[in-house]
């Protein structure tokens, strides 16, 4: 019994012993040994407030975006509702110019004038109201700005002012003509600035003054310039014929004023001005189209038959087809007829 006491005794010691030695080895080694340096993750105080102040700025930046969005979009939204205004307003102004012209050969007629005269009516009426009708699908389609229809806007807005002073000469005349007048006057100004300054009124390059100065001399250069195929050389003979007739009846007019003569002479000879002015301007248009080579183009399938109609009927009422002057309108119309026709094909081909 003793001796198993003094074995249990004598192993309990050994343990104590073993386990006395292992602290004391592993306290030495953690003085010898350094101790491994854990990498420091938690944020320093300056990364953090750091950190703080770029949230703050997000926060900021997030905030002002989302107020200065809504305003860009609407401030644009607004824009696009002004244009697309001025559009629909300029477009009906053609469209109360067309029909307002009708309506002055309707009361013509219902007057129950002779037979020339109501041709030479229909004559007179059929350019600005057809010419008002072919710049509504320029409005439409957002071509104002073309040189083309720049000109036309322009020999319309001659015609408006030319007319309305004819009235005020002849201290009168039919009243429907000088609504339409009025309203030529209004729209062609505003479509001619569209078509120069855009329907923002900022996009253009030049100013109102800067192109009505480009577009005479380009229109003066045209008309002097050689015909670059036959169906332009045509077209530039009948220019220099009514630019002609133009001129006499402007030495006419003149005359008439240095005679002192009644004003409705000279309003009679004015309202003769004016109208060859605009056919000019009209013939002018498809001799620029011809050296181009664009004559396929709608407007100017519609300007030959315009330009056919006119002359026709200048001709017949204006001295027949027998006569030197009614001859010559007579074939131009022929020509223009024929040339509006195989144009009218050509692009129904292709």
């Amino acid at each position: 019994m003793m001796n198993m006491m003094m074995k249990l005794i004598s192993l309990i010691s050994v343990v104590l012993i073993l386990a006395t030695n292992g602290a004391a080895a592993f306290h030495t080694s953690s003085r010898l040994a350094p101790i491994p340096q854990v990498q420091q993750t938690s944020p320093s105080f300056r990364s953090i407030v750091t950190s703080s102040n770029k949230l703050r700025s997000n926060a900021a930046a997030i905030k002002t975006a989302s107020s200065v969005g809504p305003l860009m979009l609407s401030s644009s939204g607004e824009d696009f509702c002004k244009i697309q205004g001025r559009k629909k307003r300029v477009i009906l102004g053609y469209k109360a110019m067309t029909a307002l012209y009708i309506a002055v050969f309707l009361y013509s007629a219902s007057k129950s004038v002779a037979a020339n005269t109501l041709l030479a009516i229909t004559s007179y009426v059929a350019m600005p109201a057809g010419l008002s009708y072919i710049m509504i699908s320029a409005a439409k389609h957002d071509r104002l700005g073309s040189d083309t229809y720049k000109r036309i806007n322009l020999s319309l807005l001659e015609y408006a002012v030319l007319g309305l002073s004819v009235i005020k000469l002849s201290g009168g005349g039919n009243p429907i003509l000088k609504v339409a007048y009025i309203i030529t006057l209004i729209n062609t100004i505003k479509g001619y600035a569209y078509g120069v300054l855009g329907l923002d009124k900022k996009s253009g390059s030049d100013t109102m003054l800067q192109d009505f100065t480009k577009g005479v001399k380009s229109t003066i250069k045209g008309i002097c310039s050689d015909p670059k195929n036959m169906k332009s050389f045509g077209y530039w003979s009948a220019t220099l014929m009514v630019v002609t007739m133009k001129l006499f009846k402007l030495k006419d007019i003149i005359l008439a004023a240095q005679s002192s003569a009644a004003s409705k002479d000279i309003a009679m000879s004015l309202a003769r001005f004016n109208r060859l002015s605009l056919l000019a301007l009209m013939i002018y248009t498809l001799k620029d189209a011809a050296d181009r080579d664009r004559l396929s183009g709608t407007t100017f399938i519609q300007l030959n038959y315009l330009c056919a109609l006119v002359l026709g009927i200048v001709g017949i009422v204006g001295g027949g087809v027998m006569s030197p002057l009614g001859g010559a309108n007579v074939a131009f119309a022929a020509s223009f007829a024929v040339n509006g026709l195989s144009s009218y094909f050509k692009k129904s081909v292709l």
